[in-house]
């Protein structure tokens, strides 16, 4: 199950990465027109769902917030940074490993 998610959070950051390309679009200086972006192709996403042609986002608003993090701030970091309950963060190691 994991990698069907993992395969539906790609496909949705790969199509918005062109997007943002194709359209020349600066997502740090631009972010409501990425936002808007974003929200766009999660929209497009959902119609080609329904018709079973790529697979579910188990939790739309949760891929544009990692999609946007990804593209305008420092990926999975990013949710730490805007936690204001969040001190300081250690990284133990450059890879994913723990």
């Amino acid at each position: 199950m994991t990698a069907v998610i993992d395969d539906a959070a790609a496909i949705l950051e790969r199509e918005v990465r062109e997007l943002v390309r194709r359209r020349g679009l600066d997502p740090v200086r631009e972010r409501a027109a990425l936002d808007r972006l974003v929200s766009d192709a999660v929209g497009d996403y959902a119609e080609r769902t329904a018709r079973g042609l790529v697979p579910a986002l188990p939790d739309a608003g949760d891929a544009a917030r990692a999609v946007v993090d990804s593209l305008a701030g420092l990926g999975p970091l990013q949710q730490y940074l805007d936690d204001p309950t969040v001190e300081e963060i250690w990284l133990n190691s450059p890879s994913n490993a723990g």
